[in-house]
């Protein structure tokens, strides 16, 4: 009895319960216990809209029969955009949506290892000649930095560097100029919003493969304005990862 008794507490039986401990987690979104190997439990997963699968390679719209076999929509064909590529995790609707303004604007840091793993998912898909030599979040205004406590890009970012070995600069391009929130305005106001609104460091960007990291794109506007002044100082090429792409 007493043998039996000592076998619980044995090291190898210790290191046992310890291990199905770990094996162990709780969903960050509904909170159950599960035992996926991904942060999120199945059904919850399950919830986060894919990105479509025949997509435009420069915007990431999804491709309508009128669009060529280059894999480019006649949009981008028309007025293209300063960034070669785009990245997405899913569609900004739904769940995924959800989480990302509950980590935004309500703090939930309970999300930030599910947003970290989507974005070390993402960058296994960037083929060899894709690498980037730098990692950049698109910056917050100081004054928005302040305010919100954290730039939710940078987190992301590190996960980023994390995954392809790029180094992360958060010297390398800067808001200069205080700007009225994206989501107020309409695309054409977008657009006016942000011009001469950052600023690249040419000795830090020149001739570099550059990895434009941010949450979510929406018109592009942002992505496209820190692109063209990336380009502007003398960045080799662009592509843009975010969590989620808003198809508008």
């Amino acid at each position: 009895m007493i043998r039996g008794l000592l076998s619980h507490f044995s090291p190898v039986y210790a290191l046992k319960t310890i291990s199905e401990n770990f094996k162990v987690k709780r969903c960050p979104v509904c909170r159950k216990i599960h035992c996926s190997h991904f942060f999120l439990c199945s059904e919850c997963k399950s919830k986060i809209i894919p990105k479509p699968k025949n997509i435009c390679q420069n915007c990431g719209i999804k491709l309508c029969p009128t669009d060529d076999l280059t894999h480019k929509c006649i949009s981008c064909h028309n007025k293209p955009y300063h960034f070669s590529c785009i990245y997405f995790y899913g569609v900004y609707e739904g769940l995924l949506r959800d989480m990302i303004l509950s980590w935004k604007f309500y703090d939930n840091f309970g999300y930030n290892s599910v947003f970290k793993s989507f974005i070390t998912e993402l960058c296994s898909t960037i083929s060899e000649k894709n690498h980037p030599d730098l990692i950049i979040p698109t910056p917050l205004h100081i004054s928005r930095l302040r305010m919100r406590g954290f730039n939710q890009s940078r987190i992301l970012g590190l996960g980023a560097a994390a995954a392809t070995g790029a180094t992360l600069s958060d010297k390398a391009l800067i808001r200069i100029r205080k700007t009225i929130p994206q989501s107020r305005l309409s695309g054409k106001k977008r657009r006016e919003n942000l011009l001469d609104a950052f600023i690249a460091d040419q000795n830090l960007v020149r001739e570099k493969k550059i990895l434009l990291i941010d949450d979510v794109f929406t018109t592009g506007s942002t992505a496209n304005e820190c692109a063209r002044t990336l380009r502007d100082a003398g960045a080799k090429d662009v592509h843009v990862m975010t969590l989620a792409r808003a198809l508008i």
